[in-house]
């Protein structure tokens, strides 16, 4: 490709790197610092110290990135709370940090080179991260200082990496050059498909496809099932609120915490319609077959959780089918290489059946892992879906439709050719 005419350098890299991850962590904190403030003064009426929200505002900011916080064991009114660990992965915001590093990555996309971006992003991005972890640790609670030190950085940073390798360049009057190691990366990539086994080579295509797809239209699904229930329970929810007594601003940064795990609550919403259902709290279970809770915290977003049994019961089960039959027809387009490369259509149906159920359940089971929770002591250490079962589940549910519909979907539309196996 041509060279620009105005090539980036290594400085104007450095200095976009540093900037934007010191625009984007000084930023954040800085909201989240008077958001606290505000509370404090208007809420709380001056009578603690300023410090204590301060430090609420970083350990918020770490909580952001998925760093657990740890609680030491004390007294709450007559209770003796043993020591417990607030572990959770906030999709919402972690996605958020995620997206504005892509943007970042993005901004370098006349720079001859990447590398110095990264560099400078993971210094700054890392050396706040050591900053605000003494401001923000306690005897009573701290951030866990091996993940405070890393993961923020690694949300960040790669966001930053992504963007700069995979994000859409902008269009320019000037034709500009690809960095080197975003030609690196796309070599990298194309030299990889020729090596792969061949049945892997064929099956990547539709499954990847397919699997995300079921995947994807699932959360979709269950996003308006979450809105269609918080619009039916509203009344529930409202009185949770009451029930916080946060007041003014309390009630806002419970109602932006609870945006933040939005994209977790949908994926629980998710394995409720596949059937396998959530925790909240050990011993307990939403699903669709019914609900039996014990005492959960007041969140007023649990209001909106049906209780006793449902009345759909197994029906909701015909959702996931439903959705895994239409997103293997849906690939129909690019099973030809498949097709053509096994000896007969059961065999070909039956690959494509496993594949796309493999990916499905994999992917699945994976944000059954980052959606987990643990909010508080004891039984509140376990909230969400068991992992295990989800990949059971899943794979169950759309192995079998993939492969039925598979001999719709790879039915070749001409004579096949000679397959690439046997050619060798």
């Amino acid at each position: 490709m041509a060279k620009s005419a105005e090539p980036g350098t290594r400085s104007v890299a450095l200095l976009i790197g540093g900037f934007d991850a010191l625009v984007v962590a000084a930023g954040v904190i800085a909201i989240l610092v008077a958001g606290t403030t505000l509370s404090w003064w208007l809420d709380s009426g001056l009578t603690d110290s300023w410090v204590s929200s301060f430090r609420n505002a970083v350990d918020i900011w770490f909580a952001m990135h998925g760093v657990g916080i740890n609680f030491a064991a004390g007294t709450f009114g007559t209770l003796q709370v043993p020591a417990f660990v607030i572990s959770s992965f906030p999709l919402g915001a972690v996605l958020l940090i995620f997206g504005l590093g892509w943007r970042g990555g993005i901004r370098l996309y006349g720079s001859a080179e990447l590398w110095p971006a990264w560099l400078t992003a993971t210094l700054v991005y890392g050396g706040i991260s050591a900053l605000m972890l003494p401001l923000a640790a306690t005897k009573e609670l701290s951030p866990d200082p091996v993940a405070a030190y890393f993961l923020p950085t690694l949300v960040y940073v790669g966001g930053v990496v992504c963007g700069s390798l995979f994000g859409s360049t902008p269009h320019s009057a000037v034709k500009l050059s690809l960095a080197t190691e975003r030609i690196a990366g796309r070599e990298w990539l194309l030299g990889l498909s020729g090596k792969v086994n061949w049945v892997l080579r064929s099956l990547a295509s539709p499954a990847l496809r397919a699997g995300t797809g079921f995947v994807v239209a699932m959360q979709a699904i269950s996003a308006t099932v979450v809105a269609i229930l918080l619009g039916l329970n509203w009344l529930n929810v409202i009185q949770l609120y009451e029930q916080l007594q946060g007041g003014v601003f309390g009630g806002l940064g419970s109602t932006l915490l609870q945006l933040a795990f939005l994209p977790n609550l949908i994926f629980f919403a998710s394995t409720w319609i596949a059937g396998v259902g959530f925790a909240i709290g050990t011993g307990s279970s939403v699903s669709p077959l019914g609900t039996a809770l014990g005492p959960i915290p007041t969140v007023p977003v649990f209001g909106a959780i049906p209780v006793g049994d449902s009345s759909i019961g197994m029906i909701i089960l015909i959702v996931p089918v439903l959705v895994a039959l239409i997103a293997t027809v849906a690939v129909k387009n690019h099973t030809g290489e498949a097709r053509h490369n096994f000896a007969t259509p059961l065999s070909a149906s039956i690959a494509m059946g496993l594949s796309i159920g493999f990916v499905a359940a994999i992917e699945m089971t994976l944000l059954a892992l980052l959606t987990h929770l643990s909010i508080g002591p004891g039984r509140m250490q376990n909230i969400g879906a068991d992992s295990i079962w989800v990949f059971v589940w899943i794979f169950l549910e759309v192995a079998p439709i993939a492969f039925l519909a598979s001999f719709y979907a790879a039915r070749p539309s001409a004579a096949s050719p000679i397959p690439e196996h046997l050619k060798r």
